[in-house]
C-alpha cells in the first residue's frame, strides 16, 4: 500500500499531471521571446511607448489565466474536458494529448536563451560607455494650455543645463534640438544626424503649482526604451525637481559623477513660484530677441525673490540687449546700458558663484572694456563650470578672433559646432575668421552654409569683391563697388586712381561729414585716411581712437586685421598701440601673415 502524501506534495503532484508546469514553462518561454522582439522593433516602426507597454501588460495578464486554464481543462482523445482530481491511486491513467511536445518544449527553450542573450548583447554596458553623448529633444506640453508652452520650454533648458554640468557627458544644445520639434522623423535617424548616442524625450505637465515631467531614455541606434520614470513636486521646489530628473538620466547612463557633480546635483534653492513663473517669461523673450519685453518681466521677477540668481543672469543680458549696445558704423557701447549690466551680474554672481552664464556676461562686459585678460579668466571659467556651454564657447571664440588669435578662435567654434551642428552662429564665427586672416574663398563657403541653415539668401557681394582684390581684379571690383565703400576706396587706391578717391574726402569734408565721423568715433576716419596711405594722419586718429571712452567694436579687429593699416605694421607708434591693447600681431607691413 503506497505511503499517504502530504496535501503540499500531494498539490504538487497533481499540477505535474495536469501539466500545469509545462503550460506555466511554455507560456513564459513564449512570452519572453515576444517580449524581446516587442521592444528591438516596436519603436523603430513608429508605434509609440504606450503600444509596447500594452503588448507586456497583456502578455502578464495572461499568464494566470494560462495557467488556470490548465488546471481547469484535459485535453485527451476526447478533446478539451473539465479536469478531474485524481481520486483512485490505482485508477489507470487517462490518456494525455499535450498542447507541446518535449520537441517543441526543447526548441522554446532554446529560442529563449537566444533571445536573452541577444537581449544582453543590445544593452549598453553597465559602466555607461556605451552612451557618452545625449540629445534632450524638446518636452511635449500636455497640460492642455498654450500659453504654458514658455514652462515647457524652461523645463527644457533646464535639463540640459544640468546635464550639461556633468563632464563625462557630451549633450547637444537646445537650439538643434529645437529643430526637431514635432517631427516625423525617427529616432534613429535623429541620433545619426546630431551624432549622439542616446537621446531623451518626455512632457510637462502643469496646473497651478504643481508640475509633473516623465523623461524617458532611448537608445539611439536600436531605437530601444532603456528607461522611463516621471517626477512630481511644488512650483516651490522645481529647481530640485529639475536636478532631481537630470541625476536620473546619468544614473541610468551610468555616469560615475565627480564630487562637485554630486553636490552640484544635489543642491537647491526653493523658489517664490510667482518670481520663477515670471524669469522663465522673461527667458522666453530673451530667447526671441525680445529684450524690451524680458527686461519687463525678469525686472519683476527679482523684485518678487532677490535671492533668483538666474534670473538676475538673464537680466543683465537682457540690459545689454535694451541699453548696452548701438549697431552702426561705428558700433559702440554705451555705458548706462553696460553699467546696468555689470551692477546686475555682481548681483547675479553674488547669490550663485557658480552660474556659467553670468560668467560669460561678464566676460563680454569686459572683453567690450578692453580687460582683455580679465575676459579671458572669466570665459574660462565659464567653461570650467560647464564645459559644452555652447553660449561660451562661441562667445569666447569670437573674443579670440578679434583679438588675434584665429587659430584658438576656430578650435573653439568646431567644438561649439558638435554640440550645436544645426545652428548657425558657429559658422558665423567661421566665416569671420576667414574674413579676418583673408582666406575669402573659404569665407565665403562658410557664409553660404550659414545662409542654407538659416532659410536666407544673400549675394555676398562684399565677399566676392574681397576675392576679386585678393586675385588683383581690381578694375573689377571698382565696376562693381562705389568710392563710398572700404572695397571700392581700396581698389581705385590700387589702381592709382587716387583723385576719385580724393574727391569723395573733399566732398565728405566739405558737407561736415567727414567732422561729424571724427566726433562720433575717430577709428571711422582712421580707416578713411589708412585706405588713402596718410600715415601721420592715421595714426594720430588711431592714437585718439584709443583714448576714446566710447569703446568702438571693431577698432581692435582693426588693428589686428584690416589691410588698410598694413603699411603701418612696422611703425613704433602703431606696435605701441597694439601693445597696449595686449593684441597679438598677425601680419606684416606687406600683407604678409607671420604666424
Amino acid at each position: 500500500m503506497p505511503k499517504p502524501q502530504g496535501k503540499l506534495a500531494a498539490f504538487l503532484a497533481e499540477l505535474k499531471r495536469r501539466r500545469v508546469f509545462r503550460v506555466a514553462v511554455v507560456y513564459a518561454g513564449v512570452a519572453f521571446i515576444l517580449c524581446q522582439i516587442v521592444d528591438a522593433t516596436f519603436g523603430s516602426m513608429g508605434i509609440p511607448l504606450w503600444g509596447e507597454r500594452l503588448v507586456f501588460a497583456l502578455l502578464a495578464i495572461g499568464f494566470p489565466i494560462a495557467v488556470a486554464l490548465a488546471w481547469a481543462f484535459d485535453l485527451t482523445a476526447e478533446g478539451l474536458v473539465r479536469a478531474k482530481p485524481k481520486r483512485e491511486p490505482t485508477a489507470a491513467k487517462a490518456p494525455h494529448h499535450p498542447l507541446v511536445g518535449n520537441k517543441a518544449l526543447a526548441l522554446i527553450a532554446m529560442l529563449a536563451i537566444v533571445f536573452g542573450i541577444w537581449a544582453l548583447l543590445r544593452e549598453p554596458s553597465p559602466d555607461g560607455a556605451a552612451i557618452s553623448s545625449v540629445a534632450v529633444l524638446p518636452l511635449d506640453n500636455i497640460s492642455g494650455d498654450p500659453e504654458q508652452e514658455y514652462f515647457t520650454e524652461g523645463m527644457h533648458e533646464a535639463i540640459i543645463t544640468n546635464l550639461n554640468r556633468l563632464s563625462a557627458l557630451k549633450v547637444i544644445s537646445r537650439t538643434s534640438a529645437m529643430r526637431y520639434k514635432d517631427t516625423d522623423k525617427l529616432m534613429p535617424q535623429i541620433a545619426r544626424e546630431l551624432g549622439v548616442d542616446a537621446l531623451v524625450e518626455g512632457s510637462v505637465y502643469k496646473v497651478g503649482n504643481q508640475v509633473r515631467i516623465t523623461a524617458q531614455l532611448i537608445h539611439g541606434a536600436s531605437d530601444e526604451h532603456l528607461w522611463d520614470n516621471e517626477y512630481e513636486g511644488d512650483l516651490t521646489d522645481i529647481l530640485s525637481l529639475q536636478k532631481t530628473v537630470a541625476r536620473a538620466i546619468a544614473g541610468e547612463i551610468g555616469l560615475a559623477l565627480q564630487p562637485e557633480e554630486e553636490a552640484y546635483l544635489a543642491s537647491a534653492q526653493a523658489v517664490n513660484p510667482e518670481a520663477y513663473n515670471l524669469y522663465l517669461k522673461g527667458w522666453h523673450f530673451r530667447k526671441l530677441g525680445d529684450y524690451s519685453k524680458a527686461v519687463e518681466y525678469l525686472e519683476q521677477s527679482v523684485a518678487l525673490d532677490s535671492t533668483l540668481g538666474q534670473a538676475w543672469a538673464a537680466l543683465a543680458f537682457a540690459y545689454m540687449g535694451t541699453g548696452g549696445i548701438i549697431f552702426g558704423d561705428p558700433i559702440v557701447w554705451v555705458d548706462s546700458g553696460f553699467n546696468l549690466m555689470k551692477q546686475t551680474l555682481d548681483k547675479a554672481l553674488d547669490l550663485d558663484p557658480a552660474q556659467p552664464d553670468a560668467h560669460t556676461y561678464l566676460a563680454i562686459y569686459q572683453w567690450f572694456k578692453w580687460e582683455y585678460v580679465a575676459a579671458e579668466a572669466s570665459f574660462r571659467w565659464a567653461l570650467e563650470l560647464d564645459p559644452d556651454n555652447v553660449n561660451a564657447l562661441f562667445e569666447y571664440g569670437l573674443f579670440l578672433a578679434r583679438t588675434g588669435r584665429p587659430d584658438e578662435a576656430l578650435e573653439l567654434s568646431r567644438r561649439a559646432m558638435e554640440l550645436d551642428p544645426t545652428d548657425w552662429m558657429a559658422y558665423y564665427v567661421f566665416h569671420d575668421v576667414y574674413n579676418f586672416i583673408r582666406q575669402y574663398e573659404k569665407e565665403l563657403e562658410f557664409r553660404l552654409l550659414r545662409q542654407e541653415l538659416q532659410g536666407t539668401t544673400s549675394t555676398n557681394s562684399g565677399t566676392k569683391q574681397r576675392i576679386l582684390m585678393e586675385q588683383g581684379r581690381y578694375a573689377e571690383v571698382a565696376e562693381q563697388a562705389g568710392v563710398t565703400s572700404w572695397v571700392g576706396m581700396r581698389a581705385r587706391m590700387a589702381m592709382g586712381n587716387v583723385a576719385e578717391v580724393y574727391a569723395y574726402r573733399d566732398s565728405v569734408r566739405s558737407t561736415g561729414e567727414l567732422r561729424q565721423r571724427e566726433k562720433e568715433h575717430p577709428f571711422w576716419s582712421a580707416r578713411f585716411y589708412g585706405i588713402m596711405g596718410e600715415r601721420d594722419k592715421t595714426l594720430s586718429l588711431l592714437e585718439r581712437a584709443y583714448e576714446d571712452t566710447t569703446k568702438e567694436v571693431n577698432y581692435p579687429i582693426g588693428l589686428v586685421y584690416y589691410p588698410e593699416f598694413d603699411f603701418l605694421r612696422a611703425e613704433p607708434r602703431f606696435k605701441a598701440l597694439m601693445q597696449k591693447m595686449g593684441l597679438t600681431e598677425l601680419f606684416d607691413q606687406n600683407g604678409q601673415r607671420i604666424r
